[in-house]
């Protein structure tokens, strides 16, 4: 396409809520963004001197309009992991995530097992101490705390020894490989340094349902949501309706976060609703968003 009519193009797009792809040359994907003001967002994309590298490749623009900022968040993590762009960062993850479980070890002391999964369930929750993008990040971290809170790497299971860790002879260590310590001081300090990659506690009695409208008010979408997982979505525009049932129960650590910012800020709470956890929530929710 060229220059003018790319111009031309944007110019037609909608500035609300959505997200928008951009396609190159032999219609491969390059790139999916999000934004509360769709045309607005891509004028800054050629207006930026860092990303004209981008800009010369795109070839068309694709919207996709969403009633609010909620449902733009989660399309843009579902389009990058299901289609891949070749220029999204988060594109290049895996879809595997790390996590830092909580084991007993010999004398009470809590100690830290890495596990690659593919998917947790809010079952997992209560043995886990934090999460991952990948095994470097998670031992990083590990090494971190061990250097702040005098937390043992043997114990840790960052060093391999068969006594005290080197971190003990240099004095970092108050002696917990070698049972020196008070196992529940040591502990404590433990969960208190994972505290910030923890997954929060489900705020909620049973499952919510989030409900964004566009400002015209024609446009509408429904989440139900559990435990931080999207289990359900039905979407209303005009006379059209389009429902969509995901994997159940299925945690993804990128809408957990998403989730999590959404459902903590106060000013979403008026278009929220609780539902009382038992086995036909989601019939419910499908059957009541149909009447509504």
């Amino acid at each position: 396409m060229a220059k003018s009519n790319l111009r031309s193009s944007i110019a037609t797009l909608p500035d609300s809520p959505g997200v928008y792809l951009f396609y190159g040359p032999a219609d491969q994907l390059l790139y999916v963004g999000k934004s509360k003001a769709i045309r607005s967002r891509i004028r800054a994309h050629f207006s930026s001197s860092e990303e004209r590298w981008l800009c010369r490749r795109i070839k068309r623009i694709e919207a996709r309009q969403t009633p609010g900022e909620l449902g733009a968040l989660l399309l843009e993590s579902r389009l990058i992991k299901e289609l891949r762009p070749l220029h999204n960062v988060a594109a290049k993850r895996r879809r595997r995530i790390v996590i830092a479980r909580r084991i007993e070890l010999r004398g009470g002391y809590t100690g830290v097992a890495l596990e690659s999964v593919d998917h947790l369930t809010p079952s997992d929750a209560g043995l886990i101490l934090g999460i991952f993008k990948h095994t470097t990040q998670a031992k990083e971290y590990l090494a971190g705390i061990a250097r702040t809170n005098r937390l043992c790497p043997k114990l840790l299971r960052i060093e391999q020894t068969r006594g005290h860790c080197f971190s003990y002879h240099l004095g970092r260590c108050d002696g917990a490989c070698g049972g020196e310590e008070d196992p529940a001081r040591y502990n404590k300090r433990l969960e208190a340094a994972f505290e910030e990659r923890r997954v929060r506690a489900w705020p909620f009695e049973g499952s919510v349902i989030v409900e964004e409208r566009s400002e015209s008010g024609v446009d509408r979408e429904s989440f139900f949501i559990d435990n931080w997982c999207l289990l359900a979505s039905s979407r209303f525009r005009e006379n059209e309706r389009i429902d969509n049932v995901y994997d159940a129960h299925r945690f993804d650590y990128d809408s957990y976060k998403i989730l999590y910012s959404y459902l903590s800020d106060p000013l979403h709470s008026t278009g929220l609703r609780t539902l009382a956890r038992h086995s036909g929530s989601l019939r419910l929710f499908l059957e009541r968003e149909g009447r509504n």
